[in-house]
């Protein structure tokens, strides 16, 4: 299945890179269109999968591939570029619940790199959460950059205050408990198995070979 669908992945990424192009020369055409934003987050995420494979040696499958581009399309393209963040009611709470759930499987990843899954659930899971936490405020980072040094306004701080930036943490934050909860729970992981066998989301079995 890697082979067959590369192709596709591979022209879906190309795509969104052009995406992010066309938004970038828009910006420097169109004095009125400020999305410089768009523009630079639309160059780094479409290789997320890469840096996945590359820090966390992680085996991203084909699925989950297709979801997250899928994903940064509806971020970025429709939410900042087209601002649907702020014209569709309750895109943006919808978008960075989302996030929250596949920042938690970057978590999962993280926990499967640095051994650690043997560990309990419970601890599994808050590494989960901390781990998804950690992304959305780096990405809250990088809009208060793009708000200061570009001139942008992607936390709306004028129009809603800190509030926008506080209900994207919130949701985030709900997003990771429900991923978190399903990458250690047993009893969903016939349910997210669909998403690839690579995944190994299984607990890794304790040795019984004592230790002298």
């Amino acid at each position: 299945m890697q082979r067959s669908t590369r192709p596709l992945l591979n022209a879906i990424k190309i795509g969104l890179i052009v995406l992010a192009i066309l938004v970038g020369v828009r910006c420097f055409i169109d004095p009125n269109y400020s999305k410089y934003g768009g523009f630079l987050a639309g160059l780094v995420l479409p290789f997320g999968p890469e840096i996945i494979r590359l820090i966390f040696k992680g085996r991203v499958t084909p699925r989950i591939e297709l979801l997250y581009y899928m994903f940064v399309f509806v971020a970025l393209d429709l939410g900042i570029c087209l601002d649907f963040y702020k014209t569709v009611p309750y895109f943006d709470k919808v978008v960075h619940f989302s996030s929250g759930v596949f920042s938690a499987l970057a978590g999962h990843y993280a926990i499967q790199h640095y051994k650690m899954s043997a560990a309990p659930d419970h601890f599994k899971a808050i590494f989960i959460v901390g781990f998804s936490l950690g992304i959305a405020v780096v990405w809250e980072f990088f809009e208060f950059a793009c708000d200061k040094l570009l001139g942008q306004s992607m936390q709306q701080l004028v129009s809603v205050g800190v509030d926008d930036t506080m209900w994207d943490l919130i949701m985030a934050f709900f997003g990771s408990l429900v991923g978190g909860y399903m990458l250690t729970n047993h009893k969903f992981v016939s349910y997210i198995d669909w998403l690839g066998p690579d995944l190994e989301l299984k607990p890794l079995k304790k040795s019984s070979k004592k230790v002298n």
